[in-house]
Protein backbone atom coordinates (compact mmCIF):
# COMPACT_ATOMS: atom_id res chain seq x y z
CA UNK A 1 0.00 0.00 0.00
CA UNK A 2 1.43 2.98 -0.74
CA UNK A 3 1.48 6.37 1.08
CA UNK A 4 -1.46 8.21 -0.33
CA UNK A 5 -3.86 5.05 0.38
CA UNK A 6 -1.56 5.04 3.73
CA UNK A 7 -2.79 8.71 4.11
CA UNK A 8 -6.69 8.36 2.97
CA UNK A 9 -6.89 5.33 5.44
CA UNK A 10 -5.81 6.67 7.93
CA UNK A 11 -7.91 10.22 7.49
CA UNK A 12 -11.14 7.65 6.93
CA UNK A 13 -10.42 6.22 10.23
CA UNK A 14 -10.42 9.38 11.94
CA UNK A 15 -13.43 10.61 10.52
CA UNK A 16 -15.47 7.25 11.48
CA UNK A 17 -14.40 7.80 15.08
CA UNK A 18 -15.32 11.62 15.47
CA UNK A 19 -18.18 10.83 13.77
CA UNK A 20 -19.61 8.04 14.93
CA UNK A 21 -23.18 8.25 14.25
CA UNK A 22 -23.93 5.60 12.32
CA UNK A 23 -26.57 5.80 9.18
CA UNK A 24 -28.81 3.39 7.66
CA UNK A 25 -27.69 -0.13 5.30
CA UNK A 26 -27.74 1.15 1.72
CA UNK A 27 -27.88 -1.36 -1.07
CA UNK A 28 -25.74 -0.24 -4.70
CA UNK A 29 -25.29 -1.86 -7.74
CA UNK A 30 -22.07 -1.00 -9.60
CA UNK A 31 -24.04 1.14 -11.99
CA UNK A 32 -25.62 3.36 -9.36
CA UNK A 33 -22.30 3.57 -7.62
CA UNK A 34 -20.78 4.95 -11.22
CA UNK A 35 -23.93 7.35 -11.66
CA UNK A 36 -23.29 9.16 -7.80
CA UNK A 37 -19.89 9.06 -8.26
CA UNK A 38 -20.24 10.98 -11.72
CA UNK A 39 -23.07 13.73 -9.96
CA UNK A 40 -20.64 14.12 -7.00
CA UNK A 41 -17.74 14.54 -8.22
CA UNK A 42 -16.19 18.24 -7.56
CA UNK A 43 -13.77 17.81 -10.38
CA UNK A 44 -16.39 16.72 -13.27
CA UNK A 45 -18.38 19.75 -12.51
CA UNK A 46 -15.45 21.88 -12.68
CA UNK A 47 -14.55 20.34 -16.32
CA UNK A 48 -18.19 20.97 -17.11
CA UNK A 49 -18.18 24.67 -16.47
CA UNK A 50 -14.54 24.87 -18.34
CA UNK A 51 -16.61 23.19 -21.24
CA UNK A 52 -19.61 25.59 -20.86
CA UNK A 53 -16.83 28.29 -21.09
CA UNK A 54 -15.43 27.10 -24.22
CA UNK A 55 -18.53 27.24 -25.71
CA UNK A 56 -19.48 31.07 -24.38
CA UNK A 57 -15.72 31.77 -26.41
CA UNK A 58 -16.48 29.84 -28.86
CA UNK A 59 -19.67 32.64 -29.51
CA UNK A 60 -17.68 35.75 -28.70
CA UNK A 61 -15.20 34.34 -31.53
CA UNK A 62 -18.02 34.58 -34.17
CA UNK A 63 -19.24 38.18 -33.39
CA UNK A 64 -15.96 39.49 -34.73
CA UNK A 65 -17.11 38.54 -38.43
CA UNK A 66 -20.24 41.52 -37.86
CA UNK A 67 -19.87 44.80 -37.58
CA UNK A 68 -19.18 47.15 -34.47
CA UNK A 69 -21.68 49.58 -33.67
CA UNK A 70 -21.15 52.48 -30.89
CA UNK A 71 -22.38 55.78 -30.02
CA UNK A 72 -21.27 59.13 -28.08
CA UNK A 73 -22.76 61.84 -26.73
CA UNK A 74 -20.71 64.91 -25.57
CA UNK A 75 -21.59 67.97 -23.82
CA UNK A 76 -20.00 70.81 -22.83
CA UNK A 77 -20.79 74.05 -20.57
CA UNK A 78 -18.44 77.29 -20.55
CA UNK A 79 -19.70 80.05 -18.34
CA UNK A 80 -20.07 83.29 -19.00
CA UNK A 81 -16.82 85.86 -19.94
CA UNK A 82 -16.82 89.82 -18.89
CA UNK A 83 -13.25 91.18 -18.82
CA UNK A 84 -11.16 94.03 -20.33
CA UNK A 85 -8.20 92.94 -22.14
CA UNK A 86 -6.57 96.72 -22.17
CA UNK A 87 -7.28 99.85 -20.74
CA UNK A 88 -7.93 102.84 -22.97
CA UNK A 89 -5.20 106.06 -23.33
CA UNK A 90 -4.48 108.28 -26.18
CA UNK A 91 -3.07 106.70 -29.56
CA UNK A 92 0.64 107.13 -30.41
CA UNK A 93 1.74 109.42 -33.57
CA UNK A 94 4.59 110.62 -35.37
CA UNK A 95 5.08 114.06 -37.57
CA UNK A 96 6.48 111.72 -40.43
CA UNK A 97 6.77 108.23 -41.80
CA UNK A 98 10.65 108.45 -41.30
CA UNK A 99 10.14 109.21 -37.74
CA UNK A 100 7.58 106.25 -37.11
CA UNK A 101 10.51 104.09 -38.81
CA UNK A 102 12.95 105.62 -36.21
CA UNK A 103 10.72 104.90 -33.35
CA UNK A 104 9.60 109.03 -32.56
CA UNK A 105 6.05 108.83 -31.24
CA UNK A 106 4.66 111.56 -30.02
CA UNK A 107 0.94 111.61 -28.09
CA UNK A 108 -1.37 112.34 -30.20
CA UNK A 109 -4.95 113.84 -28.76
CA UNK A 110 -7.14 110.51 -30.04
CA UNK A 111 -8.67 108.18 -27.11
CA UNK A 112 -8.10 104.74 -27.63
CA UNK A 113 -11.16 103.05 -25.15
CA UNK A 114 -9.53 100.05 -24.91
CA UNK A 115 -10.45 96.00 -25.73
CA UNK A 116 -13.13 94.59 -23.70
CA UNK A 117 -14.52 90.72 -23.79
CA UNK A 118 -17.76 89.54 -23.11
CA UNK A 119 -18.91 86.17 -23.87
CA UNK A 120 -22.39 84.54 -22.93
CA UNK A 121 -22.62 81.66 -21.23
CA UNK A 122 -22.40 79.19 -23.84
CA UNK A 123 -24.03 75.12 -24.38
CA UNK A 124 -22.25 72.55 -26.86
CA UNK A 125 -23.59 69.39 -27.13
CA UNK A 126 -22.02 66.87 -29.99
CA UNK A 127 -23.45 63.49 -30.98
CA UNK A 128 -22.17 60.78 -33.06
CA UNK A 129 -23.05 57.37 -34.34
CA UNK A 130 -20.32 54.78 -35.91
CA UNK A 131 -20.43 51.38 -38.04
CA UNK A 132 -17.14 49.65 -38.60
CA UNK A 133 -16.73 46.58 -40.39
CA UNK A 134 -13.11 44.71 -40.83
CA UNK A 135 -12.99 44.05 -44.88
CA UNK A 136 -9.73 41.87 -44.53
CA UNK A 137 -7.05 41.56 -41.48
CA UNK A 138 -5.11 38.84 -42.57
CA UNK A 139 -6.88 35.85 -41.59
CA UNK A 140 -6.70 36.91 -38.22
CA UNK A 141 -10.40 36.77 -37.82
CA UNK A 142 -10.60 33.20 -39.49
CA UNK A 143 -8.06 31.69 -37.53
CA UNK A 144 -9.06 33.05 -34.06
CA UNK A 145 -12.68 31.33 -34.79
CA UNK A 146 -11.13 28.13 -35.66
CA UNK A 147 -8.89 28.35 -32.17
CA UNK A 148 -12.21 29.42 -30.35
CA UNK A 149 -13.51 25.92 -32.05
CA UNK A 150 -10.19 23.61 -31.15
CA UNK A 151 -10.76 25.40 -27.39
CA UNK A 152 -14.10 23.52 -27.14
CA UNK A 153 -12.99 20.28 -28.60
CA UNK A 154 -10.22 20.07 -25.92
CA UNK A 155 -12.99 21.39 -23.12
CA UNK A 156 -14.94 18.35 -23.84
CA UNK A 157 -12.08 15.52 -24.29
CA UNK A 158 -11.20 16.98 -20.81
CA UNK A 159 -14.70 16.51 -19.15
CA UNK A 160 -14.50 12.88 -20.86
CA UNK A 161 -10.71 12.08 -19.79
CA UNK A 162 -12.05 13.27 -16.23
CA UNK A 163 -15.09 11.11 -16.72
CA UNK A 164 -13.23 7.83 -17.23
CA UNK A 165 -11.01 8.58 -14.08
CA UNK A 166 -13.96 8.25 -11.97
CA UNK A 167 -15.62 5.18 -13.70
CA UNK A 168 -11.91 3.54 -12.68
CA UNK A 169 -11.60 4.74 -9.30
CA UNK A 170 -15.20 3.89 -8.77
CA UNK A 171 -14.91 0.41 -9.91
CA UNK A 172 -12.04 0.14 -8.50
CA UNK A 173 -13.17 0.78 -4.63
CA UNK A 174 -16.78 -1.09 -5.71
CA UNK A 175 -15.06 -4.25 -6.57
CA UNK A 176 -12.43 -3.78 -3.12
CA UNK A 177 -15.52 -4.25 -1.23
CA UNK A 178 -16.83 -6.92 -2.90
CA UNK A 179 -13.56 -9.08 -2.47
CA UNK A 180 -13.15 -8.22 1.43
CA UNK A 181 -16.75 -9.25 1.68
CA UNK A 182 -16.25 -12.64 -0.02
CA UNK A 183 -13.15 -12.95 1.85
CA UNK A 184 -15.23 -12.44 5.08
CA UNK A 185 -17.65 -15.23 3.83
CA UNK A 186 -14.64 -17.53 3.16
CA UNK A 187 -12.98 -16.70 6.27
CA UNK A 188 -16.33 -17.61 8.16
CA UNK A 189 -16.59 -21.25 6.77
CA UNK A 190 -13.07 -21.79 7.29
CA UNK A 191 -13.90 -20.61 11.38
CA UNK A 192 -16.48 -23.04 11.32
CA UNK A 193 -14.53 -26.15 10.04
CA UNK A 194 -12.02 -25.33 12.16
CA UNK A 195 -14.90 -25.28 15.10
CA UNK A 196 -16.58 -28.60 13.92
CA UNK A 197 -12.82 -30.15 14.19
CA UNK A 198 -12.03 -28.72 17.66
CA UNK A 199 -15.04 -30.23 19.07
CA UNK A 200 -14.22 -33.40 17.15
CA UNK A 201 -11.10 -33.41 18.86
CA UNK A 202 -12.32 -32.72 22.37
CA UNK A 203 -14.42 -35.60 22.10
CA UNK A 204 -11.08 -37.63 20.55
CA UNK A 205 -9.31 -36.32 23.89
CA UNK A 206 -12.24 -37.27 26.62
CA UNK A 207 -12.17 -41.12 25.48
CA UNK A 208 -8.40 -41.14 25.30
CA UNK A 209 -7.71 -41.21 21.69
CA UNK A 210 -5.66 -38.05 21.12
CA UNK A 211 -3.95 -36.16 23.46
CA UNK A 212 -4.29 -32.46 24.26
CA UNK A 213 -1.93 -31.32 22.24
CA UNK A 214 -3.76 -31.99 19.07
CA UNK A 215 -6.96 -30.51 20.66
CA UNK A 216 -4.88 -27.08 21.53
CA UNK A 217 -3.02 -27.19 18.01
CA UNK A 218 -6.67 -26.57 16.66
CA UNK A 219 -7.73 -24.27 19.13
CA UNK A 220 -4.72 -22.24 18.61
CA UNK A 221 -5.35 -22.36 14.30
CA UNK A 222 -8.98 -21.15 15.02
CA UNK A 223 -8.16 -18.07 17.42
CA UNK A 224 -5.99 -17.20 14.56
CA UNK A 225 -8.54 -17.44 12.00
CA UNK A 226 -10.93 -15.18 14.26
CA UNK A 227 -8.05 -12.63 14.97
CA UNK A 228 -7.92 -12.68 11.36
CA UNK A 229 -11.83 -12.44 10.44
CA UNK A 230 -11.62 -9.16 12.88
CA UNK A 231 -8.94 -7.69 11.41
CA UNK A 232 -11.13 -8.46 7.78
CA UNK A 233 -13.98 -6.55 9.40
CA UNK A 234 -11.82 -3.71 9.84
CA UNK A 235 -10.56 -3.90 6.47
CA UNK A 236 -14.62 -3.68 5.19
CA UNK A 237 -15.15 -1.14 7.62
CA UNK A 238 -12.22 0.83 5.31
CA UNK A 239 -13.10 -0.08 2.27
CA UNK A 240 -16.71 0.97 2.27
CA UNK A 241 -15.16 4.53 3.63
CA UNK A 242 -13.20 5.00 1.04
CA UNK A 243 -15.89 3.28 -1.50
CA UNK A 244 -18.82 6.41 0.29
CA UNK A 245 -15.70 9.37 -0.20
CA UNK A 246 -15.81 8.98 -3.66
CA UNK A 247 -19.92 8.29 -3.54
CA UNK A 248 -20.04 11.93 -1.14
CA UNK A 249 -21.89 10.14 1.06
CA UNK A 250 -20.98 9.98 4.85
CA UNK A 251 -18.14 7.73 5.09
CA UNK A 252 -19.95 5.82 7.66
CA UNK A 253 -23.12 5.01 5.66
CA UNK A 254 -23.25 0.98 5.98
CA UNK A 255 -23.30 0.65 2.24
CA UNK A 256 -23.97 -2.73 1.13
CA UNK A 257 -22.87 -3.39 -2.56
CA UNK A 258 -24.96 -5.63 -4.80
CA UNK A 259 -22.87 -7.76 -7.16
CA UNK A 260 -22.32 -11.20 -9.08
CA UNK A 261 -19.07 -12.57 -8.71
CA UNK A 262 -18.61 -15.97 -10.09
CA UNK A 263 -16.04 -17.75 -11.67
CA UNK A 264 -17.44 -17.58 -15.15
CA UNK A 265 -15.40 -14.66 -16.57
CA UNK A 266 -15.03 -14.41 -20.18
CA UNK A 267 -11.78 -13.19 -22.10
CA UNK A 268 -12.75 -9.94 -24.03
CA UNK A 269 -11.42 -9.08 -27.31
CA UNK A 270 -7.83 -7.43 -27.29
CA UNK A 271 -7.35 -6.95 -30.76
CA UNK A 272 -6.67 -3.81 -32.08
CA UNK A 273 -6.31 -1.75 -28.65
CA UNK A 274 -3.38 0.06 -29.78
CA UNK A 275 -5.39 1.09 -32.63
CA UNK A 276 -8.26 2.30 -31.00
CA UNK A 277 -6.40 3.90 -28.18
CA UNK A 278 -4.77 6.11 -30.76
CA UNK A 279 -7.86 7.22 -32.88
CA UNK A 280 -9.63 7.53 -29.37
CA UNK A 281 -7.79 8.51 -26.29
CA UNK A 282 -9.01 12.00 -25.10
CA UNK A 283 -5.17 12.55 -24.33
CA UNK A 284 -4.16 12.18 -27.81
CA UNK A 285 -7.43 14.22 -29.24
CA UNK A 286 -6.31 16.96 -26.62
CA UNK A 287 -2.69 17.13 -27.70
CA UNK A 288 -3.47 16.79 -31.41
CA UNK A 289 -5.83 20.16 -30.95
CA UNK A 290 -2.81 21.95 -28.60
CA UNK A 291 -0.81 20.99 -31.84
CA UNK A 292 -3.47 22.90 -34.07
CA UNK A 293 -4.09 26.01 -31.94
CA UNK A 294 -0.20 26.56 -32.38
CA UNK A 295 -0.31 26.31 -35.82
CA UNK A 296 -3.10 28.73 -35.66
CA UNK A 297 -1.03 30.73 -33.51
CA UNK A 298 1.75 31.32 -36.35
CA UNK A 299 -0.88 32.22 -38.88
CA UNK A 300 -2.31 35.09 -36.29
CA UNK A 301 1.48 35.95 -36.21
CA UNK A 302 1.77 36.16 -39.83
CA UNK A 303 -1.05 37.64 -39.88
CA UNK A 304 -0.34 40.76 -37.78
CA UNK A 305 2.23 41.89 -40.51
CA UNK A 306 -0.13 41.65 -43.41
CA UNK A 307 -2.27 44.65 -44.49
CA UNK A 308 -5.50 45.17 -42.83
CA UNK A 309 -8.42 46.84 -44.84
CA UNK A 310 -12.04 47.92 -43.22
CA UNK A 311 -14.63 50.36 -44.04
CA UNK A 312 -16.88 52.71 -41.13
CA UNK A 313 -19.95 55.13 -41.47
CA UNK A 314 -20.43 57.60 -38.97
CA UNK A 315 -23.35 60.31 -38.64
CA UNK A 316 -23.04 63.15 -36.35
CA UNK A 317 -24.71 66.23 -35.59
CA UNK A 318 -24.01 69.85 -33.03
CA UNK A 319 -26.38 71.89 -31.55
CA UNK A 320 -24.92 75.33 -29.98
CA UNK A 321 -27.41 77.30 -27.91
CA UNK A 322 -28.57 81.07 -28.52
CA UNK A 323 -26.87 80.11 -31.94
CA UNK A 324 -29.00 81.06 -35.14
CA UNK A 325 -27.76 79.31 -37.87
CA UNK A 326 -28.61 75.29 -37.60
CA UNK A 327 -26.36 72.55 -38.11
CA UNK A 328 -27.80 69.75 -40.13
CA UNK A 329 -26.67 66.38 -39.41
CA UNK A 330 -23.33 65.40 -40.94
CA UNK A 331 -23.10 61.48 -42.56
CA UNK A 332 -19.85 60.83 -43.40
CA UNK A 333 -18.38 57.26 -45.09
CA UNK A 334 -14.49 56.58 -44.39
CA UNK A 335 -12.43 53.32 -45.56
CA UNK A 336 -8.70 52.49 -44.32
CA UNK A 337 -5.52 50.63 -45.25
CA UNK A 338 -2.99 49.62 -42.35
CA UNK A 339 0.57 48.21 -43.69
CA UNK A 340 2.89 47.80 -41.67
CA UNK A 341 6.62 48.51 -43.28
CA UNK A 342 9.27 47.88 -40.89
CA UNK A 343 9.79 46.62 -37.28
CA UNK A 344 13.41 45.19 -37.11
CA UNK A 345 12.57 41.76 -38.06
CA UNK A 346 10.45 41.31 -35.53
CA UNK A 347 7.72 39.74 -37.64
CA UNK A 348 9.89 36.77 -38.85
CA UNK A 349 11.05 36.49 -35.07
CA UNK A 350 7.68 35.82 -33.93
CA UNK A 351 6.97 33.35 -36.65
CA UNK A 352 10.34 31.49 -35.57
CA UNK A 353 9.15 31.22 -32.05
CA UNK A 354 5.35 30.21 -33.34
CA UNK A 355 6.92 27.48 -35.50
CA UNK A 356 9.36 26.19 -32.61
CA UNK A 357 6.26 26.07 -29.88
CA UNK A 358 4.14 24.08 -32.90
CA UNK A 359 7.62 21.38 -33.06
CA UNK A 360 7.10 21.43 -29.42
CA UNK A 361 3.49 20.36 -29.58
CA UNK A 362 4.62 18.28 -31.81
CA UNK A 363 6.65 16.26 -29.63
CA UNK A 364 4.66 15.86 -26.70
CA UNK A 365 2.19 13.98 -29.15
CA UNK A 366 5.03 11.72 -30.68
CA UNK A 367 5.84 11.50 -26.89
CA UNK A 368 2.54 10.91 -25.59
CA UNK A 369 1.62 7.96 -28.42
CA UNK A 370 4.29 5.95 -27.33
CA UNK A 371 3.51 6.42 -23.55
CA UNK A 372 0.12 5.38 -24.75
CA UNK A 373 0.96 2.11 -26.41
CA UNK A 374 3.40 0.74 -23.91
CA UNK A 375 0.36 1.77 -21.67
CA UNK A 376 -2.35 -0.74 -23.57
CA UNK A 377 0.66 -3.31 -24.43
CA UNK A 378 1.08 -3.92 -20.35
CA UNK A 379 -2.49 -3.71 -19.77
CA UNK A 380 -3.41 -6.49 -22.24
CA UNK A 381 -0.42 -8.24 -20.50
CA UNK A 382 -2.40 -7.83 -17.27
CA UNK A 383 -5.63 -8.58 -18.28
CA UNK A 384 -4.41 -12.25 -19.95
CA UNK A 385 -2.27 -13.04 -17.14
CA UNK A 386 -5.75 -11.74 -14.77
CA UNK A 387 -7.56 -14.11 -17.34
CA UNK A 388 -5.15 -17.80 -16.85
CA UNK A 389 -5.23 -16.51 -12.86
CA UNK A 390 -8.90 -16.70 -12.36
CA UNK A 391 -8.56 -20.37 -14.27
CA UNK A 392 -5.77 -21.78 -12.69
CA UNK A 393 -7.85 -20.63 -8.99
CA UNK A 394 -10.46 -22.23 -10.05
CA UNK A 395 -8.76 -25.33 -10.50
CA UNK A 396 -6.69 -24.60 -7.00
CA UNK A 397 -10.03 -24.62 -4.94
CA UNK A 398 -11.89 -27.54 -6.92
CA UNK A 399 -8.81 -29.81 -5.83
CA UNK A 400 -8.25 -27.98 -2.81
CA UNK A 401 -12.00 -29.08 -2.33
CA UNK A 402 -11.20 -32.66 -3.11
CA UNK A 403 -7.74 -32.98 -0.79
CA UNK A 404 -9.97 -31.31 1.79
CA UNK A 405 -12.41 -34.19 1.49
CA UNK A 406 -9.82 -37.04 1.19
CA UNK A 407 -7.58 -35.59 4.16
CA UNK A 408 -10.78 -35.39 6.23
CA UNK A 409 -12.17 -38.96 5.46
CA UNK A 410 -8.26 -40.74 6.01
CA UNK A 411 -7.91 -38.58 9.11
CA UNK A 412 -11.37 -39.99 10.26
CA UNK A 413 -10.14 -43.95 10.18
CA UNK A 414 -6.69 -42.13 10.98
CA UNK A 415 -4.48 -42.20 8.09
CA UNK A 416 -3.77 -38.63 8.56
CA UNK A 417 -2.91 -36.59 11.16
CA UNK A 418 -4.42 -33.53 12.98
CA UNK A 419 -2.09 -31.45 10.93
CA UNK A 420 -2.81 -32.52 7.44
CA UNK A 421 -6.18 -31.62 8.10
CA UNK A 422 -5.60 -28.42 9.39
CA UNK A 423 -2.90 -28.00 5.81
CA UNK A 424 -5.79 -28.95 3.53
CA UNK A 425 -8.91 -26.83 5.04
CA UNK A 426 -6.15 -23.74 5.27
CA UNK A 427 -5.50 -24.85 2.04
CA UNK A 428 -8.87 -24.59 0.49
CA UNK A 429 -9.98 -21.23 2.42
CA UNK A 430 -6.35 -19.88 0.35
CA UNK A 431 -7.09 -21.09 -2.50
CA UNK A 432 -10.98 -19.37 -2.39
CA UNK A 433 -9.55 -16.50 -1.31
CA UNK A 434 -7.10 -16.28 -4.20
CA UNK A 435 -10.44 -16.89 -6.73
CA UNK A 436 -11.85 -14.54 -5.38
CA UNK A 437 -9.03 -11.67 -5.67
CA UNK A 438 -8.39 -13.20 -9.53
CA UNK A 439 -12.30 -12.32 -10.11
CA UNK A 440 -12.56 -9.13 -8.97
CA UNK A 441 -8.98 -7.47 -10.41
CA UNK A 442 -10.02 -8.80 -13.46
CA UNK A 443 -13.28 -6.56 -13.33
CA UNK A 444 -11.30 -4.09 -12.44
CA UNK A 445 -8.98 -4.60 -15.21
CA UNK A 446 -11.49 -4.58 -17.81
CA UNK A 447 -12.57 -0.96 -16.71
CA UNK A 448 -8.98 -0.24 -16.83
CA UNK A 449 -8.98 -1.52 -20.59
CA UNK A 450 -11.79 0.27 -21.71
CA UNK A 451 -10.15 3.75 -20.65
CA UNK A 452 -6.79 3.19 -22.11
CA UNK A 453 -8.06 1.97 -25.21
CA UNK A 454 -10.18 5.37 -25.25
CA UNK A 455 -13.77 3.51 -25.21
CA UNK A 456 -14.69 4.72 -21.43
CA UNK A 457 -16.61 7.98 -21.96
CA UNK A 458 -20.01 9.38 -20.62
CA UNK A 459 -23.44 8.14 -22.75
CA UNK A 460 -23.82 10.55 -25.72
CA UNK A 461 -19.99 11.96 -25.34
CA UNK A 462 -21.64 13.74 -22.44
CA UNK A 463 -21.77 13.90 -18.51
CA UNK A 464 -24.92 12.83 -16.99
CA UNK A 465 -27.98 14.92 -17.27
CA UNK A 466 -27.34 16.24 -13.86
CA UNK A 467 -24.08 18.06 -14.32
CA UNK A 468 -25.88 20.43 -17.43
Amino acid sequence: MNQSIKYITSTLVVFLLVFGKTHGQKVMTLEECRQQAVEYNKELKKAVLQNKEALVNQEVARTAYLPSISGSLTGMYVPGVDVDLSGGGFLPTAESEAAALAGDFGTSNIWSPGFPLAIDNLSLIYGGLSVEQPVYAGGRIKYSNQQADAGVSIAGHALNLKYSEIIENTDQAFWNVVTVEENIKTAREYIKMLEELEEQMRAMYEVGLQPASEKLRVSVQKNEAELNLVKANNGLKIAKMYLNQILGQPLDTDINVSHNVGADVLLFDLADGVTQAINQRSEIKILEKQKEISELDAKITRADYLPTVGVSAQYTNFYINDLNESFDPQPMLAASVSIPIFQWGQGKKKQRAAQLRIEQAQTDLVHTNDLINLEVMQVRVQVEEAYESIKIAKKSVDEAAESMAETKASFEVGLNTTTDMLNAQAQWAAAKSQLIQAVAGFKVLETKWERVTGNLYAPDGEPVSQLQ
